[in-house]
This record gives structure tokens, sequence and C-alpha cells, in this order.
């Protein structure tokens, strides 16, 4: 199949052979499927909106070449460039670009409009989009009147009003909270595996590379490495290949350099001679433990067993530490369901309760004053783990709690498992 999409030896540069002379691109080779997700990824700074921005034929490129669908960009003329951008790609952009005074099926409309598409065909269009995309509700009111992730949405389904064959998303959910990322990020698979749309997004939020087929980093203006989802089919169906065990760990650890994932690659060997699938199945039975699923024995005899298949020894440690830490992220559910509802210091109380009643030893009064101090500093965020691991050990007389090392590493890892989920 012939790419959607060729980038050859692409580069944008500003202020050309001046002394501020800046490189936003240098030499991007890349091809793209039709039906492709495709994520771009990298750093604020790195040249990733540039990259996106000459696949629109919003950038010119310096050097290079962009081909879309066999026409080369660079060789259109403005009639040509126009109908490119209005009628082969929809674009997204972070800010919504929304028009406050025109509503919702307006705002949607406005391309056929410059289109010169009759006013009867263009409502109907954007009604079967609003009604399919699920915003047929709220189509005449205005934007204002909307939630961020609605406008999103609103602004994704304008982009496809010419039901372009690839859309283009420049941060798409950065301006977005949490819960109206992921929807906006599940529409936008939507509209790839559904609707069969290449779809194109810019990110530096490694938390969302998982959506993709692929991804391209980027890192001071250059792509550094491509990597293959292997969780995802190809658009034709066909299931991916195997990917390299280094593929594999650039997936989880986005931020490492090609050094510093080669070194991890060699240190998962080392402590775990069977590879990152034996260490995939570990987590995953370590879940379902987490969950009740399976009992403290079922945990051991998977572990135990093929296809993990673990030394005697290394099974029962490793479940001797699961159970350990689960008995421990217990006190969450009792956390996170009075959290809202008590002040700060009846948590550091509870906290503190939660600590001592399996604690053997015994604290003065001035001891436990001092540990409310520190705790009260931890969950207010005026000190790191490090700062409270510190401080819970150090002597009485230098300011410290005044437990011995090991108590005072228990306690804080204790501790941090209640605040990573408060």
């Amino acid at each position: 199949m012939k790419p959607i999409i060729q980038v050859k030896d692409l580069s944008v540069a500003y202020n050309l052979g001046k002394s501020s002379e800046f490189w936003a691109l240098r030499n991007a080779n890349l091809e793209i499927e039709e039906g492709e997700y495709i994520i771009i990824y990298g750093p604020s700074g790195c040249g990733k909106s540039t990259l996106l921005y000459c696949l629109s034929g919003l950038e010119t490129p310096t050097t290079g070449a962009v081909v879309v669908n066999g026409s080369n960009l660079s060789k259109l003329n403005p009639e040509e460039m126009e109908l490119h951008r209005r009628l082969k790609i929809g674009i997204v952009f972070q800010s919504f670009n929304l028009i406050p005074t025109l509503s919702v099926l307006d705002n949607i409309t406005l391309p056929q409009v410059f289109g010169k598409i009759d006013k009867q065909t263009r409502v109907k269009i954007a009604m079967q989009l609003a009604n399919k995309f699920g915003i047929g509700d709220f189509i005449h009111r205005f934007p204002k009147e909307l939630s961020g992730g609605q406008q999103q949405r609103v602004a994704i389904t304008r982009s496809l009003i010419y039901s372009p064959q690839i859309l283009l998303a420049d941060e798409p959910v950065g301006n977005l909270d949490s819960k109206s990322a992921k929807i906006t990020m599940e529409f936008l698979t939507e509209i790839n595996e559904k609707e069969g749309k290449t779809v194109i997004l810019v990110t530096h939020d490694p938390s969302y590379l998982h959506y993709a087929h692929r991804v391209f980093y980027i890192k001071d203006s250059r792509i550094t490495k491509v990597v293959t989802n292997p969780k995802k089919n190809t658009p034709a169906g066909q299931v991916r290949g195997e990917i390299t065990e280094l593929e594999r760990i650039s997936l989880m650890y986005p931020y490492l350099t090609e050094e510093k994932l080669r070194a991890k690659m060699i240190l998962n060997h080392i402590l775990l001679p069977h590879g990152i699938e034996i260490y995939d199945k570990i987590e995953e039975t370590i879940s379902r433990y987490l969950a009740k699923k399976i009992t403290e024995k079922e945990l051991f005899e998977i572990l135990d067993n093929p296809p993990v298949n673990l030394y005697v020894q290394t099974a029962r440690n490793i479940t001797k530490k699961a159970v350990e830490l689960a008995s421990e992220i217990d006190v969450l559910d009792y956390e996170k369901a009075t959290t809202t509802d008590i002040s700060t210091e009846e948590r550091v109380v509870n906290l503190r309760g939660f600590l001592l009643d399996e604690y053997s030893g015994e604290l003065t009064v001035q001891q436990i004053r001092r540990l409310d101090i520190v705790l009260l500093k931890r969950i207010n965020g005026e000190i790191k783990k490090k700062e409270l691991q510190d401080m819970l050990d150090a002597p009485f007389k230098d300011g410290g709690v005044g437990l011995n090392s090991r108590t005072a590493q228990k306690f804080t890892g204790q501790i941090e498992l209640v605040l990573m989920n408060k």
C-alpha cells in the first residue's frame, strides 16, 4: 500500500543565514499509511508542531518535501493549497478556535460557508455529524455555554465537515481536565477506528502514547526514533509483528535516551533473566491479587509455574512482598473516602494512628508531636519523600523524630502509598 503521507529530508529554519538562525526541524523522514493513528511526541520546543504544520501546508519547508496523497505541497499553487487545507485535511488546535458569537451549528458549518455550499446541505451534513459524535443536544448553544471538552468535540466535528482523509491534532487536550481529556482521546480513537481517518496527533504527554499505532519521537528538532505499538493491529487489520525488547522498553519509558534505554534493558535481564514479557505477566498476576481475584496461594503458584516459571525462592519472595504491600495499601480506601470530609489535622492523626498501630516500639509524647509536625509538612507538600525519611531518621535533638533507620524507611514507604492516592 502506498503511504498517504511521505516526508523526505524535511527541514525548517528561521532567520536563515543571520546570527539568530534557528532550525525548528532537521532532516525529517517518515511515511504514514492511510488509516494509521500516529503520535508525534516530544518536549515543548522540539519541533513537533512545526512538523504538523508542514503536513497541513501552514508551514513552508526550508528544504525537503511533503507529499500528501501523491501531491507535493511545495508545488501547489495558492488555489490548490487552499483546497488541500479545506478538503483533504482537518485541523484541531489546543485552543478550540471557536467563534464565540456563533452557535455550535454555525461554527461547524463555517468551513462550508466559505466553500459556497448551500445552507440546506451544510446544515444537513452538520446535524448528521453532530448526532453521530454526541453533540446534537447542544447544537444551538454558544461556545461559552459548553465545557472545555464539549468545545473541543465541536472543534473536531467542524474539522470533519468535508470528510477529510487526514485529521491533524495539535495538543488537542492541553487545555482540558483529565476526564475531558480522556473523553477527547477516545473520541479521536473512534474517528480513527470507525471512520477510518488517518489521525496525526502532537503531544508532550507520555500517558497518551498507547493510543497510537506508531509514535515518532522528536528531540532537538530531529526524529530520534519510531516505536510501533505491539498491542494495536495495522489499519489493514494485520497483526503487528513482534517488536524488539528495546522498543518495548521505549514505550514504557519514553523520556529516556537511547543509551539509558539500553542500560535499562541490560539491567532488566540481570534482575529478571526471563525478559519483559515475563515481567508483564508478573505485573498482571499481582494486579489480579490486588483486585482479590486470586488468593495468596494462587499468586505464588502462578509465579512458580509456567509460563512465568520463576525459581521457587524468587516466587516466594515476590509473593511475600506483594502481600505485605497489599496490606499497607488497604488503608487507602479509608483515606480516599474521608479525605474530602476531614481537616488536615485530622488526616495527620489518622495517618499517625495507621503508622503506630502496627509499630512494636514506643514513642515519647515529644516524639509523637514531632511526628505530627513532619506528617503535616509532607501532607502540605512542604517537604519531599527524601526529606521526610531524613526527618524521621534524624535524632530528636537535631530536629528529627528519632526513629531507627529501618523504621524511618518503612514509615516513609507507608506514608507515600497513602499520599499517592489522596
